[in-house]
């Protein structure tokens, strides 16, 4: 596969005496910069947290591509022609299952070549690699495991589901009509656990992070006792991430689905607090930075 390189540098910040405050994070202040600019984003996230190679579908000029990210030197490379839309990364193996309109496809980054690795007449809609593949159809009910080439529908899933994880206790958490249910592992049936949207991810070690649009607070799944519950971690001051990965080093990617672009967080030395306040008859989380800026 002929493949080609375009190079970027990540838009730098004008750092004056006061950093902007873009998240709140444990009471760290985060400032965003934006990874690349003049494409249009579509699909999944996925990461390969040793390298920190980010994955993404784009599309520049009405043409589809798939991309390679490098974090570390700031590259972007085009693996694939074409229109993507499901991304997982097996952390072990490496290799990258990634779906087109219909089929389920493999890439491989030693050989730098994808290929048909079945599904072939299935439209997916998401897809996690958690020890195994994971996967839902879009506007079908179910999530599904697909191992030796099998698929098999998980018990107590039997839903149209909008977005899902699969935590390191492997636990399912899922999104459907505007809800997020809960499959405790082992369980023959799944329970509503939230009575609200939230857009839902895992970091580096399988926990699971649920992110509210509205108010853009996130939030941490708290494992100390047997009945799980939400931990608020903070919030981001603007806009609101549509989807988000951890990279290897645990920091935040997203996609703001307010100006449709794709941003990093990296930790600053200022403090910040996060209070809600009403506006209208909405809430939000509102960010303040420490007044002496430290």
């Amino acid at each position: 596969m002929k493949t080609f390189f375009i190079f970027l540098t990540l838009l730098g910040y004008s750092i004056s005496k006061r950093v902007s405050c873009h998240a709140c994070l444990n009471t760290v202040c985060y400032r965003r910069d934006r990874i690349v600019q003049g494409i249009k984003f579509s699909g999944q996230l996925a990461i390969d947290r040793s390298s920190n190679i980010l994955y993404f579908h784009y599309q520049n000029r009405s043409d589809d591509y798939t991309a390679a990210f490098d974090l570390y030197n700031v590259r972007l490379k085009t693996i694939k022609r074409g229109f993507s839309f499901g991304f997982a990364l097996d952390q072990t193996t490496k290799d990258l299952y990634m779906t087109d309109e219909q089929g389920l496809y493999r890439y491989n980054q030693e050989k730098n070549i994808s290929e048909l690795f079945g599904l072939k007449d299935k439209t997916i809609w998401q897809l996690q690699y958690e020890k195994k593949l994971f996967y839902s159809e879009f506007c079908k009910k179910g999530i599904f495991t697909y191992e030796n080439k099998k698929s098999k529908l998980i018990p107590g899933t039997e839903y149209e589901v909008d977005d899902f994880i699969v935590d390191k206790m492997g636990d399912i958490y899922f999104m459907h009509n505007f809800s997020i249910y809960a499959l405790k592992n082992g369980a023959k049936g799944a329970e509503l656990f939230e009575d609200e949207i939230y857009y839902l991810t895992t970091d580096r070690n399988g926990d699971a992070y649920f992110i509210q649009p509205f108010t853009r607070a996130i939030y941490k799944m708290d494992y100390k006792y047997d009945k799980r519950i939400l931990k608020e971690l903070g919030a981001f001051s603007r806009g609101y991430a549509f989807i988000v990965v951890f990279d290897g080093d645990n920091d935040i990617i997203y996609y703001d689905g307010s100006d449709k672009k794709l941003y990093y967080l990296s930790q600053t030395a200022n403090r910040c607090t996060v209070t809600a306040k009403k506006v209208g008859k909405n809430l939000n989380m509102v960010i303040s930075m420490a007044p002496d800026g430290d």
